[in-house]
């Protein structure tokens, strides 16, 4: 069975939220700086000025800070009460990609 992130999170939000009635989901990018930058052009579409960031609660950290460099300054953290990574291996694999990518973000952000 694949994990869809996607649809799990659509289904929180629709029960913990259920005055909701539009939730705007972004399915084109493929890594994290694509989501961000297409979350981002239906924000500014629908004159949006705050969002919740929700995701994977060992991917959180980096995701907040990429949301307020693409210009989400108003972003909200929610992270997942579960993961997709059920396995101490598979958690810790994760965790270390996620440091991984976290630093050198921050380093390439240094010259941008």
């Amino acid at each position: 069975k694949t994990y869809n992130e996607i649809k799990e999170l659509e289904e929180l939000i629709k029960i913990k939220l259920s005055k909701i009635t539009v939730i705007f989901i972004e399915e084109k990018s493929t890594i994290t700086e694509e989501n961000f930058l297409e979350a981002k052009k239906i924000m500014d579409e629908n004159s949006f000025t705050s969002a919740i960031i929700v995701s994977d609660p060992l991917h959180q950290k980096r995701a907040m800070l990429l949301a307020c460099d693409y210009g989400i300054k108003t972003a909200f953290s929610s992270p997942t009460p579960t993961s997709a990574y059920k396995t101490f291996k598979a958690k810790t694999g994760f965790l270390l990609r996620e440091q991984f990518l976290l630093i050198g973000y921050k380093i390439v952000k240094i010259f941008r």
